[in-house]
């Protein structure tokens, strides 16, 4: 999943209704490093009608950080570039080695922060926002061990409980890697009740998370409930899965 941040940079007349989207496409979603891997690379293609310059950084996720405070052991490379329209370019993702986890996955964001030109060329008197936008994607780093029982590893277990005025579905994960989520509903019935949507939909390995759902109706028949989960692949795929609810 990626996450974009927006930040308003300039506004001239009235803000219309408007979906931010980032102008940035990477030739992936996400970018696996294996035990033994020292770099990758990933393509990006500027889909604006405009040049931006783009500013690229890892860190561990955290929207509001600065990319000089960043200790993730990972480097972008270049790290400020320009684009002009419809142009592609290489990003090197570099690996310091710096020691990390050997029993489980860890997680680190790339960030793709694309700032328009501060002067667009626009009709006048044409209503007009100017915003830089920062997507993140996932870098995971796997080691040995977990390449190696990536196979057997056991399955996820959800387990429903009533917190306060609402249900929450808890996802214990017994595996060594992080489950990625880009759907994940309580099925009763013939109804699916989906959890509310977070900007994070990973449950870590070894770990558990509680994911909220605000409209349960059919509270007679949650004994007989199923969890449909879309579980996200390593090449950015979405795949189906079922679970039984532990009573």
């Amino acid at each position: 999943m990626k996450k974009i941040v927006c930040t308003l940079l300039l506004l001239g007349g009235l803000l219309p209704a408007m979906l931010a989207q980032a102008g940035i496409i990477a030739s992936a979603t996400r970018v696996i490093f294996r035990e033994g891997d020292n770099e990758k690379s990933l393509m990006l293609l500027n889909t604006n009608e405009y040049p931006i310059v783009v500013q690229t950084w890892v860190d561990d996720g955290d929207v509001n950080a600065a990319p000089e405070q960043s200790t993730a052991p990972f480097v972008s490379l270049p790290a400020v570039f320009s684009m002009q329209p419809k142009t592609m370019k290489g990003l090197r993702l570099i690996y310091n080695q710096q020691s990390l986890p050997t029993d489980r996955e860890s997680v680190f964001w790339i960030n793709l922060y694309e700032i328009p030109p501060t002067r667009p060329v626009i009709p006048p008197l044409q209503p007009s926002v100017t915003m830089a936008m920062n997507t993140q994607m996932k870098i995971f780093y796997r080691p040995k061990a977990v390449v190696a029982a990536e196979k057997d590893a056991p399955k996820p277990v959800f387990t429903l409980k009533k917190e306060d005025n609402h249900y929450v579905l808890q996802c214990d994960n017994p595996s060594p890697v992080y489950l990625s989520f880009s759907r994940l509903a309580l099925r009763i019935g013939q109804q699916d009740y989906p959890v509310q949507q977070e900007s994070d939909m990973m449950t870590p390995p070894y770990g558990s998370k509680k994911y909220r759902i605000n409209d349960i109706v059919q509270s007679g028949a949650i004994s007989s409930a199923m969890v449909n989960a879309a579980i996200i692949d390593d090449q950015g795929n979405a795949v189906d899965q079922q679970y039984a609810v532990r009573k």
